[in-house]
């Protein structure tokens, strides 16, 4: 399935958008400091609790929001645990308002209030309860409904997928690309089963010609590509999934988790998919030059 990519300035780009620039490393190498510190402010917010399989803490007021986030992340690892029995979703979602996403130090660290966002060292991931907040941040002119998903919402699965390879399978790829590039097909799986979910925003802009095409460009500049490049970016990665989906569904998340598992075979990223799929990648590959 090819997504048309017509969302102009997606802000997927959460470091960038937002006016701030943390270096490459910092991304690939999350500070042990920042997520003691954030575990500090974190036990200092008044929240109430939404018992449950995934368990959720949220502002007063949003419990609505609260229940609707709450059961999307449930389904999804309804999905994904017979098909990974060792694996257990044992993450805690927050549900914050501005106030509370402030005092935990998101902004600082590059997530504007509105955008889905995990960290996989503290197994949480953060969801802005204010949902006219998602629609501003992303240009988006619509009713605010609280218990009901945008595309913008599905995103937490995106940011649930950064958090189970890492965190629960332990797969670091080395490689900035093929992290988005798995989140994505993480959440594509999903949301390819699941049909009565808006799904992923289709991120890109229509005829837009990006000034950087290639991988060795995103893996040098990450998200100082530009929020409109890196949009690009997510588009193509997205654009993979779909091509791939059809042929590995789940399966080329095993095949990513036993590669750099104890005793893989650590092959890099495009080599790996160069040799499952390689029709695919090259024709994929000719847009990436």
């Amino acid at each position: 399935m090819n997504k048309i990519l017509s969302i102009a300035a997606f802000l997927f780009c959460t470091i960038y958008s937002y006016g701030q620039k943390i270096s490459v490393q910092q991304i690939a190498t999350p500070d042990a400091a920042m997520a003691t510190k954030m575990k500090s402010a974190i036990a200092t917010l008044h929240l109430d609790t939404l018992q449950g399989a995934v368990s959720v803490l949220y502002s007063k007021n949003y419990k609505v929001r609260a229940e609707t986030i709450q059961s999307m992340v449930e389904k999804c690892a309804t999905f994904y645990e017979p098909k990974f029995p060792d694996v257990k979703f044992s993450l805690q979602v927050m549900i914050l308002d501005k106030e509370a996403w402030q005092k935990i130090h998101l902004e600082e660290y590059g997530s504007p209030y509105g955008m889905p966002t995990s960290k996989d060292r503290l197994n949480k991931l953060f969801i802005a309860a204010d949902k006219s907040a998602v629609n501003k941040l992303f240009g988006v002119n619509e009713s605010i409904n609280p218990d009901s998903l945008s595309e913008f919402d599905c995103v937490a699965l995106h940011e649930l997928g950064h958090i189970f390879l890492k965190r629960y399978n332990h797969t670091f790829t080395h490689s900035l690309w093929a992290d988005e590039f798995l989140a994505s097909y993480f959440a594509i799986c999903f949301f390819e089963e699941h049909k009565n979910y808006p799904g992923l925003p289709q991120v890109g802009e229509t005829g837009y010609q990006p000034k950087y095409k290639t991988l060795v460009d995103f893996e040098r500049l990450y998200s100082n590509v530009g929020a409109r490049n890196y949009g690009w970016y997510q588009g193509r990665f997205q654009e993979l999934g779909y091509k791939l989906y059809p042929k590995f569904k789940v399966e080329l998340l095993r095949k990513f988790i036993a590669n750099y598992s104890p005793g893989g075979k650590q092959l890099p990223p495009l080599v790996l998919l160069q040799q499952l799929a390689p029709e695919i990648m090259n024709q994929w590959l000719k847009e990436m030059k």
